[in-house]
């Protein structure tokens, strides 16, 4: 048995969290465990909310324009595609460990992209760097988070979805605060794209990181039982390469036909943006000669340039194979795509950054995200400070827990546990409903 043959029987292995620790699940071959976790995410409440939260366009009325549940599913079947393939490779090669073959990999990423988006809060990522200013409001420091550890006061600075993410599967969601899902350690540890926590992170080019200091325990329980954790650091598990590159492949290409669909580019743009993939006749040629619109015009693109890029994507995978299983790989897959590739991932991030990102709209829309999540913060954080301080608490302030629900902060929780119920609460609202929440707080009915 080769050394990285041994090293996928522990990456693979199907251990589940329980009350008492863990437990290794069999591979049951009619529903295996990883199968069983990508029903778990369909089934469950926040996943469900996801139809309800912006992509890239908020608040559109147009139905055929992505929302996060969508683009989750779409992603979810790329990263099957993109595993299935990888894993044939690793079989040809000898690498998959006894019992597990390459459709166990695609299961593990399908499952593991469904939730890839499933802590994003309301109107993505212009949401994600509002709740981060308002924690980094210095009245609000000074007055709000003196008591807490750095480490602590990191996680709210630096919010980020994906380790709210993180938290919705392991802690909020079916068994709560008692192991979330359950779902098995190999899915798990493939939706961590940036294995650190927000205070390791500090300083970092990027400043991502994938979970809170809440949840320090079970991440370090997952990817030390999975081979992952080394000197005392993690290194990304080699599936996560894939559901990262599926996530980045079809935000560009969708993102793209949806502002197509709004108007915000033309046709020409998509086309002028995939040359490097397809030739004249690819895009012009063929059926597409004979359709009737520019929507199924852009379909047919959408579905050539998957084509040619899953499979280029996986020989991407299959050649850095040694760097990806010894934890050296520098920056994402996508990085070291072919030149087609590549240069198509170029050209469509141009298209996003210069012309889609500064639609009048959607700006106009974003602005307004940081007063929708002033009038919530304003409210609850201060509700949940002085509850846990146990301070003389306004009639504003009582009720405000009351609509909290099952996210209020319980009696005898620490300061920290209790904004986190505010990041819970606030971050799992719907776009409407978080509209219709600020609306209310401001006195103003919603129409």
């Amino acid at each position: 048995m080769s050394k990285h043959t041994e090293q996928w029987g522990r990456l693979l292995a199907p251990y589940r969290r329980t009350r008492q620790g863990k437990d290794l699940v069999t591979l049951d071959l009619v529903r295996n465990p990883f199968v069983q976790d990508y029903d778990r995410i369909i089934f469950s409440s926040s996943f469900r909310r996801l139809a309800k939260k912006t992509q890239v366009h908020p608040l559109v009325r147009n139905d055929h324009i992505h929302n996060r549940l969508t683009h989750s599913l779409e992603v979810s079947c790329v990263g099957r595609s993109l595993a299935l393939l990888a894993g044939q490779g690793l079989a040809e090669r000898g690498q998959l460990p006894q019992g597990y073959s390459p459709e166990h990999l695609g299961q593990i990423i399908q499952a593991a992209c469904l939730a890839h988006d499933i802590g994003n809060p309301p109107f993505g990522h212009a949401g994600e760097e509002a709740i981060r200013d308002w924690f980094k409001d210095t009245g609000h420091t000074e007055h709000y988070f003196k008591e807490l550890r750095p480490a602590e006061r990191a996680d709210f600075e630096a919010f980020d979805g994906n380790a709210q993410g993180f938290r919705v599967v392991n802690t909020l969601e079916n068994n709560k605060d008692s192991g979330g899902f359950r779902l098995t350690f190999p899915v798990l540890a493939s939706l961590v794209k940036y294995p650190c926590s927000a205070h390791e992170a500090l300083g970092r080019s990027s400043g991502k990181f994938n979970y809170y200091t809440a949840e320090q325990e079970i991440f370090a329980d997952i990817f030390s039982t999975l081979g992952l954790m080394h000197d005392g650091r993690a290194r990304r598990h080699p599936l996560s390469y894939l559901l990262e590159a599926a996530d980045d492949i079809c935000y560009r290409i969708i993102d793209m036909e949806d502002a197509r669909e709004l108007r915000i580019i033309t046709y020409q743009d998509i086309k002028d943006a995939m040359a490097p993939l397809l030739s004249d006749s690819d895009m012009d040629g063929g059926r597409l000669a004979d359709m009737d619109s520019d929507r199924r015009r852009s379909g047919m693109l959408r579905t050539k340039a998957m084509g040619r890029i899953i499979p280029s994507v996986v020989q991407t995978f299959l050649d850095n194979y040694e760097d990806i299983m010894n934890g050296t790989l520098q920056g994402d897959l996508l990085k070291h795509a072919r030149q087609d590739v590549a240069d198509f991932m170029a050209a469509a991030k141009t298209v996003f950054n210069c012309k889609i990102m500064n639609n009048p709209q959607k700006t106009a829309l974003e602005i307004g995200t940081y007063t929708l999540y002033k009038r919530l913060l304003d409210v609850f954080i201060p509700a949940c400070f002085n509850f846990s301080k146990k301070n003389a608490m306004s009639y504003q302030e009582t009720r405000a827990l009351t609509l909290m629900g099952t996210n209020a902060p319980a009696e005898g929780e620490c300061l920290y546990t209790a904004y986190l119920r505010v990041l819970d609460f606030v971050s799992g609202m719907t776009d409407d409903y978080a509209t219709f929440i600020s609306q209310q707080f401001s006195g103003t009915a919603a129409s």
